[in-house]
């Protein structure tokens, strides 16, 4: 009897093989990873907690992270109470995002906004930075923060890849089936994040073990943002769409304002990383389901 192709393969074979996603299989997805970063923003809020309930051992921050303090309006914070914020507002972020994604696009397709729903989960991993917080209060191994460090950065890295994939979508270049696609972007961020160098006695303010090449980990963001807004305008060209220049400039602010988040703890620093993540989904989600609902 003669059978199809792909009739006896498992169903995430079917996905990876496909040569498009299809609007059913992008619900799923949607789906899952929203319900994904509820539980990360759970996690989230749970292990921070216990960061400002009293008997906490702050001097075991203290002694591993450079804390800075400050100081407004009569308030003194150090850096160790203000950092965890930016995992949690990252995490409410993703959330806010892929809710956006499932109540907008049900019966909508768009290769950039699936990208783009992958991107935010990876925001959603963010909270790992207050497991690394916990381990470090509870004299927890190294080896077991450097892990915990390794995993936020191998989810930010998949993330610009996703991020820059849906730019190439939005160009024009549609020949990679989807599921490949993912699977390369996380495999490469996997594989960065394993041989990136990292010191597990410094940790940075947002509390992830000190890896290496920090200036070119900030260029790498500024390229993959200027990129991204690039191929974003080369689709207004080949598709005649002015839409796409306010998905560009979303693209924009929304990779600033993640650099901002990830790194910084300042409260003007988290307030205007919010804001510039805010202004940019809204671009995005609302840009693109506005040229897609016609198509």
């Amino acid at each position: 009897m003669k059978t199809t192709f792909g009739a006896s393969l498992p169903r995430w074979r079917l996905w990876i093989y496909a040569p498009t996603v299809t609007l059913a299989t992008r619900r799923r997805s949607y789906w899952l990873l929203f319900l994904f970063s509820v539980f990360l923003l759970s996690a989230a809020v749970t292990l921070a907690m216990p960061l400002y309930a009293k008997g906490f051992n702050v001097d075991a921050l203290r002694d591993v992270q450079t804390t800075k303090a400050w100081k407004a309006f009569s308030l003194n914070l150090e850096s160790w109470q203000l950092a965890p914020i930016g995992a949690i507002l990252l995490s409410s972020f993703a959330v806010a995002v892929l809710f956006a994604i499932l109540v907008s696009f049900r019966k909508t397709s768009s290769e950039e906004i699936y990208f783009f729903a992958f991107w935010a989960i990876s925001c959603s991993f963010e909270s790992g930075r207050i497991l690394a917080a916990r381990l470090l209060e509870a004299g927890g191994p190294p080896s077991a923060i450097v892990m915990v460090t390794r995993i936020v950065l191998a989810a930010r890295f998949s993330g610009y890849g996703a991020f820059f994939i849906a730019g190439l979508r939005s160009a024009g270049f549609r020949n990679e089936r989807a599921g490949r696609s993912l699977l390369a972007v996380i495999g490469i961020g996997i594989a960065a994040a394993w041989t990136l160098p990292i010191d597990s006695g410094l940790f940075e303010s947002a509390f992830l073990a000190r890896p290496a090449y920090q200036l070119e980990r900030l260029l790498l963001v500024v390229v993959l943002a200027l990129v991204s807004a690039a191929n974003l305008l080369v689709a207004v060209e080949s598709s005649g769409e002015r839409a796409f220049r306010m998905v560009a400039l979303g693209a924009v602010l929304l990779l600033a304002g993640q650099a901002i988040l990830v790194t910084g703890w300042r409260p003007e620093m988290l307030a205007t990383g919010l804001i510039l993540l805010g202004l940019g989904a809204r671009l995005i989600v609302t840009r693109l389901h506005t040229l897609y609902i016609w198509q």
